[in-house]
């Protein structure tokens, strides 16, 4: 049995991006999210969908810039 998708409209992707996106484990789960998307409307704009839901991702942990310095202590 296929499970037809409902008619989705832009208010349903962007509660999706701002809402649900936060919530996934990874933000690489974005783009499975998107692919599932884009299947249920033509003029679905994943860009600015992965872009929107990317953003809201990071905002909710709180995502710094990577500090690779390696801290060390000077030999004497």
């Amino acid at each position: 049995m296929q499970i037809k998708a409902p008619r989705m409209t832009r208010a349903h992707y962007n509660f999706i991006a701002d809402v649900i996106a936060p919530q996934v484990s990874w933000p690489t789960k974005l783009r499975e999210i998107a692919d599932e998307l884009e299947a249920t409307n033509p003029a679905f704009d994943r860009r600015k969908f992965l872009y929107r839901a990317t953003k809201a991702w990071e905002a909710a942990q709180n995502v710094d810039e990577l500090n690779d310095e390696v801290p060390y202590e000077r030999l004497q």
